[in-house]
């Protein structure tokens, strides 16, 4: 009785200090994001897909403000990250696409300024800046993180007895899976931790619990990178999920003579690039692809639930900020769902760069807030620059959200934004409603059909437009109706504009950025 009496004494004084924290001037930050989730993917848009089951997020972007016009830096993720990251154009240092700029170290982070407002800070999940000296979380601001630093990772094998299977199947053969590693993940650069019957999304999620719970009397900032969404999405993430959807569990036995598909076997089919190809660029169709997508969908949001239920427990949720988005477009390759906006991830439609983007803080923002001004990732970074006072060491490209959420402007972003693919020829200005999108070749995607039950059906041809093109996104937000011809003024003013910005830039950089 005794010892019990001092565990709750312990407990209620643990909780005085995150409830006098949760008072305290400085908010606590949480910043999520998920990859490759499609626009509509979520419960709290005006245009849901079939099937999605986001509670919580639900319930998070009513207790705040949601942008209805809101952009990722780039169409792909590794880009995307540096741009939120840095809150500037990432092309200032090079870079444009895959494998190209990285994180330099003339670059500050949100991160490094978060602890220089005297925030304890970590990073939870994954990291892919394109290389660069300052890629790993504990080189740009964060004082411990758990993760991967990779374009991808598996979801399910994160142990090192999943390496071990697979070099005992094939030797080398678990170094030969790089696309989307297998094994455990890294604990401040120097710990491997492995994981048995769970989920990278449970890890990070729970971790960021762990993480929010200790050492409440000082505010922190959180970085949750899930890899949820992203593919490889081979199997549900559990049996009470599979069992929901109707999907077959696909389990994998480490001492199985063969490994059968969707798991990649090094002996039954020797070329792994091959199987990759089939399992996550829809070399061949899974008829539960979209179910599975969708499975793992709400385990991500029942983590994010997780995260909110610790903060109301340690009594910090009024003061704590969240926000929350994806790092591109939804993947056509992951069966994502964008609703009524044109194409996928890898391309400057819209489907490859307008995102789910919701920011909390009861204390502060109205609750059931929607905007329409169009804002991008790098408008968080001149956000927390305001809150917290510390001002940035570089000129930023982002503008701070805090007008617009206080009804001071109607709209954020004046002057015209780019986007640019660099070697892929596929450039975007927009300048409030207009949009001109350059693409020199034409590109084709691979939309899924379901079946009365919700199984894939097939694969239809959806190509995307390449030349000249301008949209009035205000009244063709499906950029279906090209106005070329129409306005050549217009037409003409943006191409002027996005040369400007062109000239401005840095020209796109190959490989690793030196130190």
């Amino acid at each position: 009785m005794k010892s019990s009496a001092l565990r709750l004494t312990a407990g209620l004084f643990a909780a005085s200090l995150c409830g006098a924290q949760g008072g305290a001037s400085k908010p606590n930050v949480i910043v999520i994001l998920a990859d490759d989730l499609g626009y509509a993917d979520v419960g709290f848009h005006d245009v849901v897909a079939d099937g999605v089951c986001t509670p919580n997020l639900d319930r998070l972007a009513a207790s705040g403000v949601v942008f209805r016009n809101a952009y990722a830096g780039s169409p792909v993720c590794s880009n995307s990250r540096l741009a939120l990251s840095t809150g500037r154009y990432q092309h200032r240092w090079g870079a444009y696409y895959y494998g190209e700029g990285g994180m330099p170290s003339s670059e500050s982070t949100i991160a490094e300024m978060m602890r220089e407002a005297g925030y304890r800070t970590m990073k939870v999940g994954k990291t892919h800046m394109n290389n660069g000296p300052k890629e790993n979380p504990m080189k740009h601001g964060f004082d411990h993180w758990l993760g991967f630093i990779n374009h991808s990772w598996d979801l399910h094998l994160l142990s090192r007895k999943d390496v071990d299977a697979y070099n005992r199947k094939k030797a080398g053969s678990a170094k030969m899976a790089r696309m989307a590693p297998i094994g455990p993940l890294t604990r401040d650069s120097n710990t491997k931790e492995s994981y048995e019957n769970t989920t990278t999304t449970e890890v990070f999620g729970r971790e960021s619990v762990r993480f929010i719970k200790e050492n409440c009397e000082q505010p922190f900032y959180l970085q949750l990178e899930f890899n949820a969404v992203h593919t490889p999405l081979t199997r549900p993430p559990n049996q009470s999920l599979a069992g929901k959807y109707g999907i077959p569990m696909r389990p994998f036995d480490r001492d199985a003579a063969e490994w059968a598909y969707p798991h990649w076997d090094p002996v039954m089919q020797p070329d792994y690039n091959a199987w990759y190809y089939q399992a996550t660029h829809l070399g061949i169709l899974d008829p539960y692809g979209r179910k599975i997508y969708l499975a793992h969908l709400e385990q991500m949001d029942a983590m994010i639930g997780e995260v909110m239920t610790a903060l109301e427990e340690q009594g910090v949720a009024d003061n704590t900020i969240i926000f929350f988005s994806s790092d591109n477009g939804g993947s056509d390759q992951s069966y994502a769902n964008n609703g009524p906006i044109s194409a996928y991830k890898y391309c400057l439609m819209d489907g490859g760069i307008k995102v789910p983007m919701v920011m909390v803080w009861p204390k502060r923002f109205k609750p059931h807030t929607t905007l329409d001004a169009v804002v991008t990732h790098r408008d968080l970074f001149a956000s927390l620059s305001e809150i917290t006072g510390v001002a940035p060491k570089k000129p930023l490209d982002g503008k701070s959200l805090l007008p617009l959420i206080d009804g001071k402007v109607e709209a954020l972003h004046d002057e015209p934004l780019f986007w640019d693919s660099g070697k892929q020829d596929n450039w975007v200005v927009r300048q409030g409603k207009w949009k001109l999108v350059y693409r020199k070749g034409t590109k084709n995607y691979k939309a899924y059909e379901l079946d009365e039950n919700g199984l894939v059906s097939q694969f239809r041809t959806v190509p995307v437009a390449n030349g000249m093109q301008l949209y009035d996104l205000e009244a063709d937000p499906g950029e279906m109706k090209n106005l070329n011809t129409e306005y050549p003024e217009k037409l003409a003013l943006l191409k002027k504009q996005y040369e400007s910005w062109r000239g401005q830039m840095m020209d796109p950089i190959k490989g690793k950025l030196a130190e």
